[in-house]
């Protein structure tokens, strides 16, 4: 094991270990007090509150971090709090589902798949088993017209469904899957740009592009239920989310616009370009790196996918602190985590150096002389969840350590890189065998 490995995985057990200090328990149940966003009076604002249940900012995330971490490292403490992070996440099912919230990072199948994933690390089979229910509940909820982004709408949760479908064998997962695949289909406004969304339920703005809220989002996941149904309507409407996006592309800058009407123009008028996972090139690398293994005759979708490492590179390689940040969702991890995943899917060595050297600078910078880390919550201080906080930054760390064994939490559904290499060469091998 190279020293920076070492170093890597000793970030990620420190972050645990905080976590687990700041826990607050109560009847085989943790949560957390932390920071979030708030919106109040059509404005957002920061509050310190108790966590969520959820992946974005609650402790379906934190926990799913914890368990992964618990495999690697051999800490009794840092198991019975992913355990105990995950069991208070499950109590929100029942509101979730009397609500509708069927969402990935903001509803209920991003808590099951959480349980399943933490589960699966944890070798938990009650866990798992708890994970699958939760799913086929969320599984006969009805599509939301404004539900449809990967944040939480259909977008995200087609994904978590069909990889919870292909373990279970289970038709009613898949057939929900192509339901909310539909409905995607259905509520595209189709002009001669290509198709796009309103995501925001805001029908007097610009429909967005990009990985959270926008097209790349929705594009990524109705190709991958095109790849498990060989349906191609649904790789039609993917091609046409892309070509909506790509109208949009500015080249002088190698960036997609956020247009946001709430985002300040830049000196054109024009909206300007963020550089993060929810808005901008590096969410849309993401997808276009997903949607290369999905579609490797689409020769655009790779040239797109390097434009996009290369305009988050360039920022990374700054001297400067970059985003200001090192969340996942809108700052440095999250960028740097397209880097480990671009150097899995295009096999460059050169991606996975760069990532690293990113992870040494932060470490050198905050852990090391044992600052607070700059979380993802404006103008506040740490939080302790996965998307915004501490447990997306230990995440990322454990990426750095073994992304071939621990997949992005950046992409619902998708397996690691371990798993689509077998998956792989069994199919080489069955083909060899006809």
């Amino acid at each position: 094991m190279t020293a920076d490995r070492a170093r890597f995985l000793d970030a990620a057990t420190r972050i645990g270990r905080r976590l687990c200090r700041d826990a607050i328990w109560w009847e085989g149940r943790c949560n957390w007090l932390g920071w979030a966003m708030e919106a109040h009076g059509g404005q957002w604002i920061s509050v310190h509150r108790a966590m969520t249940a959820l992946v974005y900012d609650g402790t379906a995330g934190i926990g799913v971090f914890l368990a992964r971490l618990s495999r690697l490292s051999d800490d009794p403490i840092i198991r019975t709090t992913a355990e105990g992070a995950l069991a208070q996440a499950l109590t929100a099912i029942d509101s979730l589902s009397d609500a509708g919230e069927y969402g990935f990072y903001s509803g209920l199948s991003g808590i099951a798949r959480s349980c399943i994933d933490a589960g699966t690390a944890l070798a938990s089979d009650e866990l798992i088993a708890r994970g699958h229910t939760a799913m086929r509940r969320a599984a006969r909820l009805a599509p939301k017209d404004h539900r449809l982004d990967i944040i939480n709408g259909s977008a995200g949760f087609i994904p978590a469904l069909l990889a919870a479908a292909e373990h279970d064998r289970d038709r009613q997962l898949a057939e929900a899957a192509e339901r909310h695949g539909e409905h995607l289909v259905k509520r595209a406004a189709r002009t001669d740009l290509g198709w796009s969304w309103d995501t925001l339920a805001m029908p007097n703005e610009r429909h967005l592009l990009g990985l959270a809220h926008g097209a790349s989002g929705i594009a990524y996941a109705l190709a991958t239920l095109g790849a498990a149904t060989a349906r191609a309507d649904f790789f039609a409407a993917a091609k046409e989310a892309l070509r909506y996006e790509r109208a949009h592309f500015r080249a002088a800058e190698g960036n997609w616009p956020d247009l946001r009407s709430f985002t300040q123009s830049g000196p054109s008028g024009e909206p300007p370009c963020m550089l993060a996972w929810c808005h901008g090139a590096p969410g849309i690398g993401f997808a276009r790196l997903a949607l290369h293994r999905l579609m490797p005759d689409e020769s655009a979708t790779l040239a797109e996918a390097e434009t996009a490492i290369r305009t988050t590179s360039a920022t990374l390689a700054q001297a400067a602190s970059g985003t200001g940040n090192f969340s996942l969702c809108h700052g440095d991890g999250g960028n740097a985590d397209l880097l480990v995943f671009g150097a899995d899917v295009l096999g460059h060595p050169d991606l996975r150096r760069a990532a690293e050297a990113a992870g040494v600078r932060a470490l050198d910078r905050f852990e090391q002389p044992g600052m607070p880390w700059p979380c993802g919550v404006m103008g506040a201080g740490e939080t302790p969840n996965l998307l915004l906080g501490l447990a997306g930054i230990g995440y990322f760390f454990l990426r750095l350590y073994d992304s071939g064994d621990i997949p992005t939490v950046l992409l619902p559904g998708t397996p690691s890189i371990k798993v689509v290499k077998s998956e792989r060469n069994a199919k080489r091998r069955s083909s060899a065998s006809r």
